[in-house]
């Protein structure tokens, strides 16, 4: 854990066509980069990203589904690791758009924070989104119904 805290909020400069700007190559953010950091990545999970997202949960769920088994009604290790699996591919995701803004998920995660304790709505919103996507019992329900759709069908 570090005592280092990031500066204070103030207008972020911004990129041309409205991307936050990078941190500088000595690695200091420019002053404000939070919020357009946040709202870089609110766009592009919500308008750019949100359809593929979805095609590839479907996909993933449509190869591993019947893996689960709810009548049991415990979990296995194995609901586990594919839920690491399914966080993984929107990690990934996540890591790449960040990459090429020049920033680490740690900048995202710092700044997301941030937001959120600010009771930024369109951060709250995004965040409850995620959160839904990658809540483990979420998972395990959505990879059961996926295989009783599998069975019926």
């Amino acid at each position: 854990e570090t005592s280092w805290e990031p500066p204070a909020p103030a207008p972020a400069p911004l990129e041309p066509g409205g991307s936050p700007a990078p941190a500088a190559a000595d690695g200091v953010l420019p002053a404000g980069w939070e919020e357009p950091l946040v709202e870089a990545v609110k766009t592009w999970f919500m308008q750019s990203e949100m359809e593929a997202l979805v095609h590839e949960a479907v996909a993933f769920a449509d190869r591993y589904c019947d893996e689960f088994e709810p009548e049991l009604q415990e979990h296995k290790l194995v609901y586990t690791q594919r839920h690491k699996e399914f966080r993984q591919l929107f990690e990934d995701k996540l890591k790449a758009f960040l990459a090429t803004l020049g920033y680490t998920p740690e900048h995202f995660y710092i700044a997301f924070e941030k937001c959120v304790e600010k009771q930024d709505q369109g951060a709250m919103e995004m965040a409850g989104i995620m959160w839904c996507c990658l809540d483990y019992e979420f998972f395990c329900n959505i990879m059961c119904e996926r295989k009783r759709d599998k069975l019926r069908a």
